[in-house]
């Protein structure tokens, strides 16, 4: 690989990466007992380059909010009781901070690999 692309796509796939389980987390912001996911990032090897170390589940608990739930009886009748149900722990204001965080790291790298990319062009029309 030429030098220069390697660090920026290893980069890129790690943010395109991050992006995705934010993405993840927002849409499921509504579901019940949804947990959000974090993204650990580490330098690749040699140092060179970014990438996923690991996707990591949440354990902070979620907001309780009261249900109705549906109890089957013995008999085959159907009742409803008040209980409690864990909302998602999706906190929008992190996941809008890691979005805007992580499509600036991508942006930037990307301009790294176009700019590559136009200069690899310059010298092939040059010595052609």
């Amino acid at each position: 690989m030429i030098d220069g692309f390697g660090t920026s796509l290893s980069a890129l796939d790690a943010f395109g990466t991050s992006m995705a389980v934010t993405a993840n987390n927002v849409a499921n912001m509504n579901t019940d007992e949804f947990r959000a996911s974090d993204v650990r990032l580490q330098s690749g090897p040699q140092d060179q380059g970014v990438q996923v170390a690991e996707i990591r589940e949440s354990s902070t608990p979620g907001p309780l909010r009261q249900d109705l739930r549906r109890i089957e009886n013995e008999d085959g009748s159907v009742s409803v009781e008040p209980g409690l149900i864990e909302g998602s722990n999706t906190d929008l204001a992190r996941e809008t901070v890691n979005i805007i965080t992580d499509q600036r790291a991508f942006e930037a790298n990307a301009a790294v690999v176009r700019a590559r990319d136009e200069m690899t062009g310059v010298l092939v029309d040059r010595f052609v």
